[in-house]
C-alpha cells in the first residue's frame, strides 16, 4: 500500500469503527545496514531513535534561543516540534517521508505516553500535600474563583450565543469539553512555570501551588463524581455508576492504605541511613506505577491519573524522591519527555487555517473567554484581600499559564474526534501564545527581591553596645560549622551585650517540588534519614555552644530550596528577624590535608545573589583553618584580629564588627589605616571614617587589646607588600567588600581579581597563591533602604551626611 497518507487520514481512520485501516509489513523492527542495501529508516527501531535526536537537537537548539526572552521549556519545545512538522520542514515531502511517515507515529505516541506517565509521577513524588492543610483562606478563594468563574463564563457564553456555534461543534460537545478543560489550572504546569522562572520559593509562587493543588484535588474527584453519573444515566444502570464510583474510591483507598505503607516499609527494611534506594526497591516502585497506570486506564480514567497519584502519596525527599529524581529525571524530562511536547507541533498544520475561518475563529474566540475570566478570577480575590497590584497581576498570569496539561489534553481531543486537525492547530496555538506570553510577563512584573528592602538601617554600626546583635549564619554542611561557632565566641555574647543567632541549614532542593524553610525539630521528616542526621549534627554543636554563653540565644533553622532561589529564603529569614548581619561561607574551604577544595559555583551564586538583595550587613567568611578543631570555639579560637581600613561604609562595618569583637578580654584587635601621602578629609566619606577612628583612639588608650597603625602607601604595590609583611601575624582578618571602584591604594589588583564577592582585597587574602593562609571576614554594610522615594544608595548617605552634621552642630 502507498505510503502517501496524510496525517489527517490516519487519526480519522486510527480511531473510527469499522473503517478500513493501514497495513504495513509486521516485522520490520530492525536493519541489516547499509552495507546489505538496507535502509535503516526503513525499520521501526533506528527510524525512532533517529527521530529522538532530531527532536532533541531541535528542541535544544529552540530553547537556547527562547530561554532569553523566559519562555518556559515547555514552549519551546512544542515550537521545535512545530518547526520539524508540516507547517515547516515538514512540508518538503522527502523529509515528511523519511521522518514522520505514519508507520512511525503510533511509537513516538507510546514513547510519548510513557514519558508523560513518569513525568507525572515525578512531579507527583515531589509535591508536599501538606501544602494543601497549611493553605489559608486566600489560597482557597483563588482555586474556586480561578475554576468555577471561567467555567460559568464560558458555558453562559455558549448558552447565549448558541445559535453561532457550529454545528460540527454541538455534535462533538467541543464547548463543554473546553469548559471543563480550560477551567482547570494544572499545578504540574503552574510548577515547571515557576521552576523556569525561579519563583519556586517566592511568597506568590507558594500561594499559587497551594492553589493549584486544591484545584487538582477537587477537579479529579468532581470528574469521578460526574463521570460515574454520566455512566449510571447513559447505560440504564445505576449500578454502572455506582460500580464506577466504587472503582475509583477503592484505587484511591489502595494508594492511600496499600501502596503507600509497602512502599515505605520496603525503605526502612532496605535502605541504609543515608543512603539511596537499592536496585530491587527502585525497580518495584517504577513497576507500581505502571500497574497504577494500567489500573486506571482498566477502570476507565487517563493512565497518567494513576502514577500521579501514587506519586502524591509516596513521601518526597530522600531517600525515594532523591533517587527517582536522580536516575530518572534527567533521562524521562531530558530525552523522552520533548517528543510528547514536540509531537504536538508535528500533529498541527497552520496551512489548514485557510478553511472555514469563521469557525476555528469562534473556538479561538471561546479560549480567550475562558483565558480572561481565568486571569480575572485569580486578580479578584488578590485584590479583595488589598495585596498590592503588582502581586495581583501576577497571581492572574500564574494561574493563566498554559502547557503539557493542555497539550495532553488536545492531543486526547484529536485522538478522539472531538477537534479535527484544524480545531487541534488552534488549540495548540492557544497554548503557545497564552503559556509564552504569561511566563514572561510574570517574570516582569514580579520581582520577590523587593520585600526583601528593610525601613531601617540594620548595620553593626549603628548598633548600640549594649543592644542585641542579631546574626543569621548560614551552613551548607558540616566543615562550615566549626568556623561559624568561633565567629560566635568572637562576637563577645553577655548579659549585657547579648548575641541571638539564627543558624541556617541550607539544603538543595531534591526529589520534592515545594520548598521549606521552619524552624528545626529533630527528626521532623522521619522518611528523610540522611538530611535529618546531618542536620542533627550541625544543630547538635550549636546548641551544646549555647550552654556555655549567658547572653547567647541559637535558633535553628532549616531550609530546604533550589539553589537559584535560596538567596530569597536567606533574606527572607533576614526580614522577618530583624537580623543585623548574615554570615554565608565561601564556597571554596580550606581541607584538612591543607589543600583547598574545589569550587562549588552554585554556593557561590546564593552568596552574589544575598549580597546583593540582603536587608542588612553581608560577611563572607573564607575559612583557612579558623577553628580547626571542633573545641576552639571554647577556648577563644581568635586571639588576634585585624582589621584592614581603606574608608567607606564598607571599611566602617568591618571595623564596627571588629570593635565588637574586642570587648572581649581574649580578643586583640589590631587596626591598620592605608592612606595616601597627604591624604585630606574632604567629603562626606572622609569625615565619616575619622570620626570612627576617634572610637579606635579611644579605645587605644588601655595600650593593650586595641592597635592602632597607619601605613602610608603610594599605590596598590605599596598596599600588598604591607598586606603582605603582617598577616601572618593574625588569625582573623576583617575587610570591606568595597563598591567594586578602584581607587590609588588599590590601583593595579583589580586585574588579578578571581571572585567579585570578595572586592579587590578580599580577594587578595582569600588567594592561598598569596602566601598565608589567613582566614578573612569580608564585610558588606547594608545596601537596600527604603524611604522617601529616592535611590537606596543616594537615601542612605544623606541620612548619614545629616546625621553627622547635626552632631557637628
Amino acid at each position: 500500500m502507498s505510503l502517501e497518507i496524510t496525517p489527517e487520514d490516519f487519526y480519522k481512520n486510527a480511531t473510527a469503527k469499522q473503517e478500513r485501516v493501514f497495513c504495513f509489513h509486521a516485522i520490520m523492527t530492525t536493519s541489516t545496514g547499509i552495507w546489505l542495501a538496507d535502509n535503516p529508516l526503513l525499520f521501526s527501531l533506528p527510524l525512532l531513535l533517529f527521530q529522538i535526536v532530531v527532536v532533541f537537537i531541535f528542541t535544544r537548539i529552540s530553547h537556547s534561543i527562547l530561554r532569553h526572552l523566559s519562555i518556559p521549556i515547555v514552549i519551546s519545545q512544542i515550537i521545535a516540534g512545530i518547526l520539524l512538522g508540516p507547517s515547516c520542514i515538514g512540508r518538503i515531502k522527502p523529509i515528511e517521508r523519511i521522518l514522520f511517515s505514519p508507520r512511525s507515529w503510533e511509537q513516538l505516541n507510546t514513547i510519548s505516553l510513557l514519558s508523560f506517565m513518569l513525568f507525572l509521577f515525578l512531579i507527583g513524588l515531589k509535591t508536599d500535600l501538606s501544602m494543601i492543610p497549611k493553605a489559608g483562606r486566600k489560597a482557597f478563594a483563588i482555586a474556586i474563583c480561578t475554576s468555577f468563574f471561567p467555567f460559568a463564563i464560558i458555558a453562559l457564553t455558549g448558552f447565549l450565543l448558541k445559535s453561532s456555534i457550529p454545528l460540527r461543534f454541538k455534535q462533538r460537545f467541543l464547548i463543554a469539553n473546553l469548559a471543563s478543560s480550560w477551567s482547570m489550572t494544572s499545578y504540574t504546569v503552574v510548577s515547571c512555570v515557576l521552576a523556569d522562572l525561579n519563583l519556586l520559593t517566592s511568597k506568590l509562587g507558594r500561594l499559587a501551588m497551594s492553589a493549584t493543588l486544591i484545584t487538582e484535588f477537587t477537579n479529579l474527584f468532581i470528574t469521578a463524581v460526574i463521570g460515574s453519573y454520566l455512566l449510571g444515566s447513559k447505560g440504564d444502570s445505576a449500578l454502572m455508576g455506582v460500580t464506577s464510583m466504587a472503582a475509583f474510591l477503592g484505587f484511591m483507598a489502595f494508594l492511600v492504605f496499600v501502596a503507600r505503607p509497602l512502599t515505605i516499609l520496603a525503605i526502612r527494611k532496605t535502605t541504609p541511613e543515608g543512603g539511596m534506594l537499592d536496585e530491587a526497591c527502585f525497580i518495584g516502585v517504577i513497576l507500581l506505577a505502571f500497574v497504577c497506570g494500567f489500573v486506571s486506564e482498566l477502570i476507565g480514567y487517563h493512565a497518567t491519573m494513576g502514577p500521579f497519584m501514587l506519586g502524591l502519596m509516596l513521601p518526597g525527599g530522600a531517600p525515594l524522591g532523591v533517587t527517582m529524581v536522580e536516575k530518572l529525571e534527567r533521562l524521562v524530562v531530558g530525552v523522552f519527555l520533548p517528543v510528547f511536547l514536540a509531537s504536538a507541533g508535528l500533529r498541527l498544520d497552520l496551512w489548514t487555517l485557510g478553511d472555514r475561518v469563521e469557525e476555528w475563529m469562534i473556538l479561538f474566540f471561546y479560549l480567550m473567554i475562558g483565558v480572561s475570566a481565568k486571569f480575572v478570577g485569580g486578580v479578584v480575590p488578590c485584590f479583595y484581600c488589598k495585596m498590592p497590584m503588582r502581586d495581583c497581576l501576577a497571581i492572574g498570569l500564574m494561574m493563566i499559564s498554559k502547557g503539557i496539561y493542555e497539550i495532553d489534553s488536545a492531543c486526547r481531543w484529536q485522538d478522539n474526534r472531538i477537534v479535527d486537525r484544524q480545531l487541534f492547530t488552534v488549540l495548540v496555538l492557544a497554548i503557545v501564545v497564552v503559556g509564552g506570553g504569561s511566563a514572561p510577563l510574570v517574570k516582569h512584573i514580579y520581582r520577590p527581591e523587593d520585600r526583601f528592602v528593610a525601613y531601617k538601617r540594620r548595620a553593626i554600626q549603628f548598633l548600640k553596645s549594649n543592644s542585641e546583635l542579631r546574626i543569621l549564619s548560614c551552613i551548607h554542611g558540616q566543615e562550615h560549622v566549626n568556623g561559624m561557632l568561633t565567629l560566635l565566641d568572637s562576637a563577645h555574647p553577655t548579659a549585657l551585650s547579648p548575641v541571638c543567632l539564627y543558624a541556617l541549614h541550607l539544603k538543595p532542593l531534591a526529589g520534592r517540588a515545594a520548598t521549606l524553610l521552619s524552624p528545626y525539630t529533630r527528626h521532623r521528616t522521619p522518611f528523610d534519614a540522611s538530611a535529618a542526621s546531618d542536620t542533627d549534627h550541625i544543630f547538635n554543636a550549636f546548641l551544646q555552644a549555647e550552654q556555655l554563653y549567658t547572653g547567647c540565644s541559637i535558633l535553628p533553622y532549616v531550609c530546604i530550596s533550589p539553589y537559584a532561589s535560596m538567596h530569597e529564603d536567606i533574606c527572607s529569614l533576614a526580614l522577618d528577624k530583624k537580623v543585623f548581619l548574615i554570615i554565608v561561607p565561601f564556597h571554596k574551604h580550606l581541607a584538612i590535608d591543607g589543600s583547598v577544595s574545589a569550587p562549588i559555583p552554585a554556593i557561590q551564586a546564593v552568596n552574589s545573589a544575598v549580597l546583593r538583595f540582603a536587608p542588612c550587613s553581608v560577611a563572607v567568611l573564607v575559612n583557612h583553618g579558623l577553628a580547626a578543631e571542633s573545641s576552639a570555639f571554647r577556648a577563644g579560637g581568635i586571639p588576634h584580629a585585624a582589621v584592614y581600613f581603606f574608608g567607606g561604609p564598607d571599611d566602617r562595618e568591618a571595623l564596627a564588627l571588629g570593635l565588637r569583637m574586642a570587648e572581649d578580654s581574649s580578643v586583640g584587635l589590631t587596626v591598620v589605616r592605608f592612606r595616601l601621602p597627604n591624604a585630606t578629609m574632604e567629603g562626606t566619606e572622609e569625615r565619616l571614617d575619622e570620626r570612627m577612628m576617634e572610637d579606635v583612639r579611644i579605645r587605644k588608650s588601655d595600650g593593650s587589646r586595641v592597635v592602632y597603625r597607619e601605613e602610608v602607601v603610594k599605590d596598590g604595590e605599596g598596599t600588598v607588600a604591607v598586606i603582605r609583611e603582617i598577616s601572618v601575624r593574625f588569625s582573623l582578618l576583617l575587610v570591606g567588600r568595597g563598591d567594586g571602584k578602584e581607587t590609588e591604594l588599590t590601583s593595579g589588583l583589580s586585574i588579578w581579581s578571581e571572585f567579585a564577592e570578595l572586592g579587590t582585597i578580599g580577594d587578595l587574602l582569600a588567594s592561598t597563591d598569596f602566601g598565608g593562609r589567613v582566614s578573612t571576614l569580608v564585610v558588606q554594610q547594608q545596601r537596600r533602604v527604603a524611604g522617601n522615594g529616592q535611590p537606596e544608595s543616594v537615601r542612605m548617605g544623606k541620612a548619614v551626611k545629616n546625621e553627622v552634621d547635626e552632631e557637628d552642630d
